[in-house]
């Protein structure tokens, strides 16, 4: 495993490029910089796979950069719901948006749903421009067995109170 770990240093940190007019001891530097980045990367691969359940460096950083994307993702989505639902006085354009994420405009405009909407109405507290979505006042300790989490909002169309509902 040491040696897959190893390989995949180099592969991530590769040798630096040479420079005709450097001097040697820049050079060497410069090498001896590339080592050390590997040597801690290689440490990083072999703690990551002893906590991993497949116990692999290569899965391991796999699973890290996995869980990276999404997060990655999901912040993408929550900006791009954020500048196309609650800029005022109007969103961003698509286009803005598509060359900034290097997406299509037909993929900003599905990137992101209602739940995103209603995670980023209840994280900055305040409803949308189409005014669709707003935030409710957190519960009560006596409300609390009705919501879960993050779900403390609702659609403007429902009741706040269930029991009033037609």
């Amino acid at each position: 495993m040491k040696e897959i770990a190893q390989e995949l240093a180099k592969i991530l940190i590769p040798d630096p490029p040479e420079d005709d007019g450097e001097d040697s001891k820049d050079g060497a530097t410069r090498v001896n910089d590339t080592k050390k980045a590997r040597n801690s990367l290689t440490g990083e691969l072999m703690m990551a796979a002893a906590a991993s359940p497949s116990e692999d460096p290569l899965l391991a950083r796999l699973e890290e950069l996995t869980a990276q994307k999404q997060d990655i993702q999901r912040q993408i989505r929550l900006i791009t719901t954020y500048a196309r639902e609650f800029v005022r006085p109007e969103p961003y354009r698509l286009r803005a948006l598509a060359d900034a994420t290097g997406l299509s405009i037909s993929s900003i405009r599905t990137t992101y749903d209602t739940d995103d909407v209603i995670t980023v109405a209840a994280r900055i507290g305040r409803k949308n421009i189409k005014g669709t979505v707003r935030p409710t006042p957190a519960p009560t300790d006596s409300d609390a067995q009705d919501f879960a989490g993050d779900q403390w909002w609702r659609l403007p169309s429902e009741s706040a109170n269930p029991d009033l509902s037609p």
